[in-house]
C-alpha cells in the first residue's frame, strides 16, 4: 500500500480493531480481578498496561508494519510520516482500585498532526472515533457536543499531565488552576482517566475540560475527538499568552461546548498561571 495516500477510513478501522483488542483483554482482567501492580506516590503501573499494549501494537503492526508507534509503555519505535500514539490503559489507578472507569486510546499522527482517533471504553463497550475533517462518532452515531446547562450549573473535567504531577512547582500551579476553574463552574471532575472525560465532553455530558501540561498519550486523541464533535477550544502558553497550537501539549488547554463557556474558562484558568 502507498503510505503517501492512505485512506483515513482504513486507518480508522485498524484503530478501532486495535483499541478493541487491548480493551477486550482489560475487561476480562478487570472482571477476574487478576491485577498485578506497582504503586508509587503519583502513579500505578500494572502488568495489564504492558499486555494490552502488546495486543494493540500487534494489530497495528500487522496492518502497517512500517508505521512508527509511540506507546506509553514501550516508548517510540521507528520513524514514519504516520505515527501511532497509543495509551493501552488510560486510568490505571482506577483499574487497579477496582473502579470501572478506564479506556484504551490510539491516535494516528500524519506528519505530526492528529488524523484519526479511537477511544474504547471496555466495560460499557463504547467506541469513539474521529477523523480530521470527517467528524466524530459514538458507537456509530454522529457526535455533536451541545449542552443547555450554563457554566455555573455545569461540570468541568480537570486534567494534569503526569510529569506535572511529579514536579512540585508544576503541581502547585495545577492546584491554583483547578481552584480558579472551580470558581466558575458547579463541579470540577477528577476521574484520573482523561479519555473517559474526552468522551463525556464530545457527547455534551460535561460542559468543559481544562488540561494543565497534558500528556501526549491522551491529548492528541482527545483534542481531535473534541474538535470533530464541535467542541470549542483554546490553548494558552505557560507565559499567559495564547498560542496557535491546537493540541496544547505542555501548555494550558481549555475546551467547552460553546464560545461563551470557553471564554469564562480561559479567563479563570489563566488566572492560576504564574505570568
Amino acid at each position: 500500500m502507498d503510505d503517501s495516500a492512505l485512506d483515513p477510513a482504513v486507518l480508522e478501522a485498524v484503530a478501532a480493531r486495535a483499541t478493541r483488542a487491548g480493551g477486550d483483554y482489560l475487561a476480562d482482567a478487570f472482571r477476574d480481578r487478576d491485577i498485578e501492580a506497582e504503586y508509587s506516590v503519583h502513579d500505578v503501573k500494572s502488568a495489564a498496561d504492558e499486555t494490552a499494549e502488546r495486543r494493540i501494537v500487534d494489530v497495528i503492526a500487522d496492518a502497517f508494519p512500517t508505521h512508527a508507534i509511540h506507546g506509553e509503555e514501550s516508548g517510540r519505535n521507528g520513524k514514519h510520516r504516520y505515527e501511532w500514539v497509543v495509551d493501552p490503559l488510560d486510568g490505571t489507578n482506577n483499574f487497579a482500585a477496582g473502579l470501572p472507569s478506564f479506556a484504551v486510546a490510539a491516535c494516528v499522527l500524519e506528519d505530526k498532526e492528529p488524523l484519526v482517533s479511537a477511544i474504547y471504553e471496555p466495560l460499557p463497550d463504547s467506541l469513539y472515533l474521529a477523523r480530521r475533517g470527517g467528524g466524530a462518532t459514538f458507537d456509530g452515531e454522529r457526535l455533536q457536543a451541545e449542552s443547555d446547562l450554563s457554566l455555573p450549573q455545569g461540570t468541568v473535567s480537570f486534567v494534569v499531565g503526569l510529569p506535572a504531577v511529579r514536579d512540585e512547582s508544576h503541581r502547585a500551579t495545577a492546584e491554583r488552576v483547578e481552584d480558579a476553574t472551580g470558581d466558575v463552574c458547579k463541579r470540577v471532575l477528577n476521574t484520573w482517566s482523561p479519555c473517559v472525560d474526552w468522551g463525556l465532553l464530545a457527547r455534551g455530558d460535561i460542559e468543559g475540560l481544562v488540561a494543565y501540561r497534558p500528556d501526549v498519550y491522551e491529548q492528541y486523541v482527545g483534542t481531535l475527538l473534541a474538535r470533530e464533535a464541535g467542541v470549542e477550544s483554546r490553548v494558552v502558553a505557560l507565559d499567559g499568552t495564547e498560542t496557535a497550537d491546537e493540541n496544547g501539549i505542555g501548555a494550558l488547554y481549555v475546551a467547552a461546548t460553546d464560545e461563551a463557556k470557553l471564554d469564562a474558562l480561559v479567563e479563570a484558568a489563566s488566572d492560576g498561571i504564574d505570568v
